[in-house]
C-alpha cells in the first residue's frame, strides 16, 4: 500500500511539475526581481530627469523593497483563508496598473509612491509561488523545485537589465516601466489559464479576522528553529542588493561603462545566480538540507574574505567589482531556496502565512542592504565588500548558533534523509 500511494504521489508531482507550468511560476516567482533589476540601468537617468541626487534614486529601490515586504504580510493570510489562485491574480493585476503608474509619474514623489505600491503588488509572486509549491510537494522536492525556480528567476533577471539598458540608451527610462506593466498584464492571463487551486477548502482558514491573523503570526514567530532558516539567507540576501544597489554607480560613473552595457556586465553576477540555483537542485537531493546550506555560507564567507583583501590592495576596475558578486551571488543562490522551502514546511496548516513572513524578513533584511548601500557609494569596493563579509559572517554565526535548536524542533528537516539516501 504504501509502494501504492507513493506512486501516486510521484505520479502527482509529476503533473504538476511540467516545464510550461514550471516556466510560468518562475516569471511569476520573478516579478519582484524583475522589478530591480530592469530599471538599474537607469538609475542616472531617472537622476538627470527628476534632478535629484543618487541617494534619492537608490531609495526608489529601498521603498520598493519594503513595500514588498510589508504586502507578503497581506498576501500570506488571505491566500490561506480565501486560496492561492483568486489572491494570485488580484496581485498581478495590481503590479500591472503600479508599473504603468510608475511610467507616468510626473515627479520624484509620485515615482516612489507608485514604487511603494509596485512593490506591494510584486510580493503575491514568492509568497504565493512558495505556498503552491509547498501546498502539492513534499519537504524535499519543494526545495528542490524551489531551487530550479529561483535558477530560471535568475536567468530571467539576467537578461532584464540587458534588456533595460537597451531600451534606457534607444528611447527613455519610462518605457521600462511600461514593460513590466504589459508583463504583469500577460502574467496575469496564463496564470487564470494555467494555473490551478492548491489548497481546498477543507484545509483554509475558517475565518480571517485580525485575531486570526494576529494567532498564526504569533505560532510562526514563537519557533525558534523557523527564523534558523530565515535569518542566515536573509543576511546574505542583503549583500544581493547592496551589490545591486551600487553596481550601476560603480559600472557606469565610476568606471565609464555605456548604459547599453551594463546589463551585460551585470548579467554575469545573474548568470552565477542561476549557476548557484541549479547546483542546490542537485545539491539538496544529493546531500539534503542542511549541508547545501552549510556549502553556501562557507563559500559567502571566504569569497567575502578575499574580495576584502583585493579591495584594500587593488585599484578599483571591473574585476574587482564583478568577480567578488559573482561569488557572493552563487552563494546565496545556493542557501536561499533550500532554506525557504524548510523554513514554510514547518507550517503545512499555514503555509501562506508562513511564507509571508519569510519572505517580509528577508526582504526588510535585503531592504537594509540597499540602504546600506547608498552610503557604500564613495568611489571604491572597500565599503561595500566590508558590508558583503559583515553579512555573511552574521549569516554563518547564526546558522551554527541555531544547529541545537534545529535539531530539537520535531519538524525540523535536520535529521531527515536525503532522496538519494531513501
Amino acid at each position: 500500500m504504501a509502494a501504492v500511494l507513493s506512486g501516486a504521489r510521484a505520479a502527482d508531482d509529476a503533473a504538476f511539475a511540467t516545464p510550461w507550468r514550471v516556466l510560468l511560476l518562475a516569471l511569476v516567482y520573478a516579478i519582484v526581481a524583475i522589478g530591480t533589476d530592469m530599471y538599474l540601468p537607469a538609475f542616472p537617468a531617472i537622476r538627470g530627469a527628476f534632478e535629484v541626487s543618487p541617494q534619492q534614486v537608490q531609495l526608489s529601490l529601498s521603498v520598493f523593497l519594503y513595500g514588498n515586504a510589508l504586502g507578503q504580510l497581506v498576501y500570506g493570510p488571505l491566500s490561506d483563508r480565501h486560496g492561492r489562485r483568486p489572491v494570485l491574480l488580484g496581485g498581478l493585476a495590481a503590479y500591472a496598473a503600479a508599473s504603468f503608474g510608475c511610467a507616468a509619474a510626473a515627479d520624484m514623489d509620485a515615482f516612489l509612491l507608485c514604487r511603494v505600491l509596485q512593490g506591494a503588488a510584486a510580493a503575491g509572486g514568492p509568497v504565493l509561488v512558495r505556498a503552491l509549491i509547498n501546498d502539492r510537494l513534499d519537504r524535499v522536492h519543494a526545495a528542490h523545485m524551489l531551487a530550479l525556480l529561483t535558477a530560471v528567476m535568475a536567468f530571467t533577471a539576467m537578461l532584464t537589465p540587458i534588456a533595460g539598458g537597451w531600451l534606457v540608451g534607444l528611447g527613455s527610462w519610462q518605457v521600462l516601466f511600461l514593460c513590466m506593466g504589459v508583463l504583469g498584464l500577460a502574467l496575469l492571463a496564463c496564470t487564470a489559464l494555467a494555473v490551478e487551486e492548491s489548497l481546498p477548502p477543507a484545509r483554509r482558514l475558517a475565518t480571517l479576522g485580525a485575531g486570526e491573523v494576529l494567532r498564526g503570526y504569533l505560532e510562526i514567530a514563537r519557533r525558534p528553529a523557523f527564523w534558523c532558516y530565515v535569518v542566515p539567507p536573509a543576511l546574505m540576501f542583503a549583500t544581493v542588493f547592496a551589490y545591486v544597489g551600487a553596481n550601476s554607480f560603480l559600472i557606469i560613473e565610476q568606471l565609464g561603462v555605456a548604459e547599453r552595457h551594463h546589463g551585460g556586465i551585470y548579467a554575469l553576477s545573474a548568470g552565477a545566480f542561476v549557476a548557484g540555483s541549479l547546483t542546490g537542485t542537485r545539491l539538496v537531493l544529493r546531500v539534503g538540507i542542511e549541508r547545501a546550506i552549510v556549502s553556501g555560507l562557507a563559500l559567502g564567507c571566504t569569497a567575502a574574505v578575499l574580495a576584502c583583501g583585493a579591495s584594500l590592495l587593488l585599484p578599483l576596475s571591473l574585476a574587482l567589482v564583478v568577480l567578488p558578486a559573482i561569488a557572493t551571488f552563487f552563494a546565496t543562490a545556493l542557501v536561499m531556496p533550500v532554506a525557504a522551502a524548510s523554513a514554510v514546511s514547518l507550517f503545512p496548516h499555514r503555509a501562506g502565512s508562513a511564507s509571508a513572513v519569510a519572505g517580509f524578513a528577508q526582504v526588510s533584511i535585503a531592504g537594509l542592504g540597499t540602504a546600506a548601500a547608498a552610503l557604500l557609494v564613495d568611489g571604491s569596493t572597500r565599503p561595500l565588500h566590508a558590508f558583503t563579509l559583515a553579512c555573511c559572517v552574521a549569516a554563518a554565526v547564526a546558522w551554527r548558533a541555531g544547529a541545537g535548536i534545529r535539531a530539537r524542533d520535531p519538524g525540523s528537516p535536520r535529521r531527515e534523509r536525503s532522496a538519494a539516501q531513501w
